[in-house]
């Protein structure tokens, strides 16, 4: 379970001006946080079909991490299996709670225990889901299935 004593945020504003300053390259690097992250594919799993949000999840996440001199390398940046696993565990949450609003899905997911960082290493070995293999394109968890 998470241990947010309050929402992260109170309003749709709060979460869109999140996903536009990720979009636009403009958030601040301390603010790209685990939980920015997971709020921002929370949005665009919401409103876009499943391979929509991951095209652009990927291609959000490579352009914002050059545009605030982060590196896409095979030891850093972009992690293409792990965005597609949050994408996978998001999207469940939510197809589980279609009727909440965006804030009600974002605090809700943030009181569960889908967004502990180490949640995929359940799925996952820690060598797997750390490999170059991982980093650069979707691998099957080799622990825990998905489904």
């Amino acid at each position: 379970m998470s241990t947010l004593t309050r929402p992260l945020y109170t309003t749709e504003k709060e979460i869109l001006d999140l996903v536009n300053n990720f979009r636009n390259g403009t958030l601040p690097v301390q603010e790209w946080t685990h939980e920015a992250h997971l709020v921002t594919a929370l949005w665009f799993n919401k409103n876009y079909d499943e391979f929509e949000a991951i095209c652009y999840l990927r291609s959000g996440i490579i352009t914002y991490n050059v545009v605030t001199g982060g590196q896409n390398t095979p030891e850093k940046g972009y992690h293409e299996t792990l965005t597609i696993f949050w994408c996978k565990i998001i999207r469940e949450f939510i197809n589980k709670n279609r009727d909440l609003t965006l804030v009600d899905l974002c605090d809700t997911l943030f009181k569960s225990q889908w967004t502990s960082k180490e949640l995929p290493l359940q799925f996952y070995t820690r060598e797997l889901l750390f490999s170059v293999k991982a980093r650069a394109s979707w691998v099957e968890p080799d622990k825990l299935s998905l489904t």
